[in-house]
């Protein structure tokens, strides 16, 4: 079990994640806290999670759509490939009837 502090309150999770990870976690998301906690004064604990929330989602929107051009990418070059190998493959077979 490995546990976080997050705005004064302790939680308990199970994660494959080591201690050390976990930790550096912690410190992330306490300090994100911290930030939006002086940057809108105003709000409460839970709007202020809300908006982080929404940040964090922003994050995995660009990290996916960035992924999914990294895939793009490599299946283009996945497609060259084959087709270098195939035309490697008809050079050879005219190697041999020469």
């Amino acid at each position: 079990m490995q546990t976080f502090e997050i705005l004064g309150k302790k939680y308990q999770i199970q994660s494959s994640l080591d201690a050390d990870e976990i930790g550096k976690i912690n410190g992330e998301i306490v300090k994100r806290l911290n930030n939006l906690t002086y940057e809108y004064p105003a709000l409460d604990k839970i709007d202020i999670l809300v908006l982080y929330i929404i940040e964090l989602k922003e994050e995995i929107s660009c990290m996916e759509r960035a992924s999914g051009r990294e895939a793009g990418r490599l299946d283009k070059i996945r497609n060259k490939l084959v087709l270098l190998e195939k035309r490697v493959a008809e050079e050879l077979k005219n190697l041999d009837k020469a």
